[in-house]
């Protein structure tokens, strides 16, 4: 009897007791965004953020000009150093496009923490949307190359152009997809554990040059652990084999992508069209409930306080 709403995309014991909580937050975060607080205290930096992020009239009135300076970053891009130079900076930044990573402790030694890379690269959520051939899916994958041609028809090109850059866009996803290990698979923890020298991978893998990337991520470590060897064989393999326009055109996009849920409302809108196809997510949440999980997001421990 349970019922989905319709701007929810599951239903299950945690939403009942969640759902109230966010109510709540979001009424802290109404009243403490409408006082004046001490620079640098909690309820500023909080109530700040959620009134920029429910400024709707000056976010719509600035369109994409907020990434319009990494966007000329990547139209600067002249060879691979650059390119994955850009990249390092954008995983900074919270946009994870090439290379997945997160510090937690080695399989095998639980007393220390190491850096754990896994397979990236792809826009769907995994593998099997890119090659599985039932109508659902295809429709999936239409909706995800609708979604990239509207981005790039956002930020200036036509729709022939826009449309003929988000298929070379899929097909860039869709080779790296090939690498991929399924869902099954990575259950398998034994296997998907490969603690490698960096100096051994520098000699595996030239064209990712692992040394640079490191250094630009301010990570000083000699040994890592690839948990999908597979896909930085073929990440590797790739950087070498297609033309620099072509990495710039799929680095364009997924920027664009990372970005678009805090640029304007058409952005929003073609964000929620491809998600609607994805989910089965049928009405955008209130912009206040979407805002207060940024905050909660981004500002949690801060909000905690509160």
């Amino acid at each position: 009897t349970a019922k989905i709403a319709d701007d929810q995309s599951g239903v299950g014991s945690y939403s009942f007791l969640n759902i109230p909580q966010k109510v709540l937050l979001q009424n802290i975060l109404e009243e403490v965004s409408a006082g004046t607080h001490p620079q640098g205290s909690v309820e500023q930096k909080v109530g700040d953020f959620y009134a920029s992020g429910m400024d709707s009239a000056a976010i719509n009135q600035r369109g994409y000009e907020p990434i319009q300076p990494v966007l000329a970053q990547i139209d600067a891009i002249t060879d691979r150093s650059s390119l994955l130079r850009l990249v390092a900076d954008q995983m900074k930044s919270g946009n994870s496009s090439l290379f997945r990573v997160n510090i937690s402790p080695d399989d095998k030694n639980s007393t220390i923490n190491i850096a754990h890379f896994s397979q990236a690269g792809i826009g769907l959520p995994d593998r099997d949307y890119y090659f599985k051939s039932n109508a659902p899916t295809i429709g999936i994958q239409n909706a995800y190359k609708d979604y990239i041609a509207t981005l790039f028809e956002l930020t200036g090109d036509n729709a022939e152009e826009a449309a003929r850059k988000a298929a070379q866009v899929y097909d860039i996803e869709k080779e790296l997809a090939t690498s991929h290990k399924t869902r099954i698979e990575r259950r398998q923890v034994k296997n998907n554990y490969h603690k490698l020298a960096v100096a051994e991978l520098q000699k595996t893998q030239p064209y990712i040059g692992w040394a640079d990337l490191l250094n630009q991520l301010g990570m000083d470590t000699d040994t890592l652990d690839i948990r999908q060897p597979e896909y930085y064989n073929k990440l590797n393999a790739m950087l070498q084999s297609l033309s620099i326009n072509d990495w710039k055109t799929y680095i364009k996009a997924s920027t664009i992508s990372a970005y678009d849920p805090y640029l304007s409302r058409p952005f929003e809108q073609a964000s929620f069209e491809y998600n609607k196809a994805l989910s089965g997510q049928s009405t955008e949440q209130p912009r206040a409930q979407v805002i207060a999980q940024a905050v909660d997001r981004q500002m949690g421990f801060a909000l905690g306080q509160l």
